[in-house]
Order: structure tokens, then C-alpha cells, then sequence
């Protein structure tokens, strides 16, 4: 295991420096600090060292960690799990991690701390956290991570084919006429944000249709920044006759945008969202939108991560791909 005295070798200072450093204490500068809090992360420390604080016996706890617990996506997940663990007597401890890489590694700080059986994660979107959980799993840390992946970290994963999914919107507004397609998409360099992003690309060459890169705009996966470049698009000249949303937030921003520029869907722009918020169901029009199956990602999630925990000698790490559906309402005007 990594140690204190390794990082201070590493580095080329103390072991009293390397140990301020990692406990935030004073007397040492800002950027030696850092340099060191790099190093540490670089070197899997923060997970070598909470190793000797592994579990000693079951605690039948389990922690979970999601990007934004305020997406009903995740909601839904999170219930699943819930419904799931439960009926083996098993709690959950949820964190929140924001897309913040060092919050994520604080959570799991902490949740080892507390001897979780283990963890049902959707990483922060960088995953810039390997390191760390290549560590937890070197130590016998229970691992699952859905919607999101992370190369090299040998664990069970839960996914839906993100691609295949914004391939089918592509074809779908194809079919009903339409030729000029925009899209605001996530989080480029996180898993689902390239896959989706992949997919709408991937569906534009096969179609022959034009990808332009004006209306083709990241929304980071949030409600005011897909609003803001929704109205970017929109109040060009030319522009699309449909648009695609890569989340429900941004279908959100979407919508907004059209709202406040005084468009109507779908006769000035059909739109097709993802995910199925309360809200798209009882909207004028209801959105076309494509369903992630986030019960059954909840369900698989925790009874992968339970067969690990109570068959460790045979389970071997699963990959799981589900399928997502288009769902068609209103939004998308028939132009042929």
C-alpha cells in the first residue's frame, strides 16, 4: 500500500510536510500543498489508506452516489435500489456529489469510513477519479457503477446503449421530414454525454444528412445553460426544423427557450427530449421524448452489487447494456 512516506520520496519533501498537507493543517504553502494532494490522489493514497478502515464484518449498509440527487432520473434509481436492498434488510447512504471530482473522493472517503458492504455509483462525469476506484476494488470494495463507465475499473456496470438511443431520435425525425436537425447535448468528455453525442453524429452520416455544427451546442447536462444556447440557435436565420435535448434538464432549457422567444412546437420547432419528467407528460404539446428504463437500472444495479456481496467467490463482474424507447407524443410535426 501506498504511504505517507512514499508521497514525501515522490515529492522530495518531509513526511511531516506530506502529513499537514493531507490533513489540511497550516505550515505549509499553497502550492506545495497541491502538488502533494496531486501526487497522493495520482498514487491511490486516499484509498490505501483508508484500507486499514475496510470492512471487518458486514455492516449491511450500501452506499450510493449520484451526480445530482434533484434529477428525477436519478430519483428513480435510487428508489429502485431502495425497494430492492431493502427486502434483503440492507440501508443505503446517499451522496450527492455534484459533478465535483474531490466531493466524490470525500464521499467515498467517507462511506468507507463507515464499512459499506459496498457502492452503487454514477461517477462524476471527468472520471477523473480512477485512480481511486481501481484502488477500492485492488482492496475488495464492492463496485457498480451505472449510467456512466469507467475504463480499466474491473466492477459491474449498468448502462443503457446511449447511442443506439439518439441514433433512433435521428431516424425518427427523418422519417417525419426533417432535414436540418440541431441538438444540444451534455457533457462531452463524460460517458453518456459522448456516447449520446456519438450516436447523434453516427445517425447524421448514415442519413446524409447536414451536421451542422452551429446547431449542435453543449448544455452540460443543466437547465440554464441548455437555455442558453436553445436561444443561441433559435435566433439564427437559418435554422433547424427540429432539435434534439440530451437530458431532461435540457429538454427543459429547451422548452423555456422556445417559450421566451415565442415559438410553438411543433409547428416553428419539433423537439424530441430525453427522459420522461412528470412535466412532459401534461405539457401543450407532450413531448416526444426517449425513456431510460431507470427502474430497471436501480433493480440490476442492486442485485448485481448483492451477488457480489454475498456470493464473493463466485461472482465475476458483469457488463449490462439495456435498451432505451422512443416514446412518440406531440412535439415532432409530420413534414412529408
Amino acid at each position: 500500500m501506498v504511504s505517507i512516506k512514499d508521497i514525501a520520496e515522490n515529492v522530495g519533501v518531509s513526511v511531516a510536510t506530506v502529513s499537514k498537507a493531507l490533513n489540511h493543517k497550516p505550515g505549509v504553502s499553497q502550492e506545495i500543498r497541491e502538488l502533494i494532494l496531486d501526487k497522493a490522489k495520482e498514487m491511490g493514497y486516499v484509498v490505501n489508506g483508508l484500507a486499514r478502515g475496510m470492512k471487518i464484518s458486514k455492516t449491511f449498509t450500501v452506499g450510493v452516489l449520484v451526480s445530482d440527487i434533484m434529477n428525477p432520473f436519478f430519483s428513480e434509481v435510487i428508489s429502485a435500489i431502495e425497494r430492492i436492498l431493502y427486502a434483503k434488510k440492507y440501508n443505503l447512504m446517499i451522496c450527492n456529489v455534484g459533478e465535483n471530482p474531490q466531493k466524490e473522493i470525500d464521499y467515498l472517503e467517507l462511506l468507507v469510513s463507515k464499512k459499506v458492504d459496498g457502492l452503487i455509483v454514477a461517477p462524476a462525469a471527468e472520471g477523473q477519479n480512477l485512480s481511486v476506484y481501481k484502488n477500492l476494488v485492488r482492496h475488495g470494495m464492492k463496485i457498480v457503477l451505472f449510467d456512466r463507465l469507467i475504463d480499466s475499473v474491473n466492477c459491474d456496470t449498468v448502462v443503457i446503449d446511449n447511442r443506439a438511443a439518439t441514433y433512433e431520435t435521428v431516424k425518427y425525425l427523418k422519417d417525419h421530414g426533417h432535414l436540418k436537425i440541431g441538438a444540444i447535448y451534455g457533457i462531452e468528455n463524460s460517458y453518456t454525454g459522448y456516447e449520446r453525442l456519438s450516436g447523434f453524429k453516427e445517425a447524421m452520416k448514415t442519413f446524409g444528412l447536414e451536421y451542422n455544427k452551429e446547431w449542435v451546442k453543449s448544455g452540460f447536462f443543466r437547465e440554464e445553460d441548455s437555455y442558453k444556447k436553445s436561444i443561441e440557435i433559435l435566433r439564427m436565420n437559418h435554422r433547424p426544423t427540429a432539435m434534439v435535448a440530451m437530458n431532461n434538464f435540457t429538454t427543459l432549457g429547451l422548452m423555456k427557450a422556445i417559450r421566451d422567444l415565442k415559438l410553438k412546437v411543433p409547428d416553428d420547432i419539433s423537439i424530441i427530449g430525453f427522459d420522461d419528467a412528470e412535466w412532459m407528460q401534461v405539457s401543450s404539446p407532450l413531448i416526444t421524448t426517449i425513456i431510460q428504463p431507470a427502474d430497471a437500472i436501480g433493480m440490476t444495479s442492486a442485485t448485481l452489487l448483492l451477488d457480489a456481496i454475498e456470493n464473493e467467490s463466485m461472482h465475476k463482474p458483469r457488463h449490462i447494456v439495456l435498451k432505451a424507447k422512443l416514446v412518440e407524443r406531440e412535439s415532432v410535426a409530420n413534414l412529408l
